[in-house]
């Protein structure tokens, strides 16, 4: 399989447009019944908790949370950012999740939502491009992380470990804080350590 692509928003300008036709992606690629994604043999449960008609999970990947400080924003030198009314700079066109917090839509994620299924189907396959870990989070669930990284794409998948049977996708994202690159790095060699222990 060659090098991931984005979504074709070409004729495209409207944020909510955008929104729709990445979200038909997601529903088609994660949230299909007859199509449903298996990691390694266990089955991908997607919860289905809508917002403004659209799976929450979709939200997440295709928004940035607020109390990110960006100095530069992740879609320079990527088309999206023609498109952008500047969602990470300031407020304009935000979704509010079942939490209560609020996330900036962001086009440059939400065009990348498709990779989600992409990854599963490259670390079944044994694609060295895939990096694979788990994790004991805070709240002491045991993530599952899969990282994608080619060239400029860095994008990471994360699923909540359930049983020998199912796993949960949590999100899919790009990764672009340096400080982000290196904690997913660091993460994986301690995984990787404790495997030879």
């Amino acid at each position: 399989m060659g090098k991931l692509k984005t979504i074709d928003i070409a004729g495209l300008e409207d944020i909510s447009a955008i929104m729709d036709k990445c979200h038909i992606v997601f529903k088609n690629t994660m949230a299909n019944k007859e199509n449903r994604a298996k990691l390694g043999g266990r089955e991908v449960a997607v919860p289905l908790n809508w917002i403004e008609c659209k799976a929450e999970l979709f939200w997440h990947a295709a928004s940035i949370e607020e109390k990110a400080k960006l100095d530069i924003q992740p879609c320079t030198n990527d088309i999206t950012s023609s498109l952008c009314a500047n969602n990470c700079i300031s407020p304009y066109d935000s979704v509010i999740m079942n939490n209560g917090t609020e996330r900036e839509k962001c086009i440059y994620r939400a065009v990348r939502v498709g990779w989600i299924r992409e990854i599963i189907d490259l670390y079944n396959n044994g694609d060295e491009r895939v990096k694979y870990w788990e994790k004991i989070n805070s709240n002491k669930k045991n993530r599952i992380y899969l990282r994608y990284q080619e060239e400029e794409i860095d994008y990471i998948v994360i699923f909540e470990d359930k049983s020998d049977k199912r796993v949960i996708l949590i999100t899919g994202y790009p990764v672009f804080f340096i400080s982000a690159k290196r904690d997913y790095e660091s993460d994986y060699q301690n995984y990787l350590k404790n495997l030879e222990k």
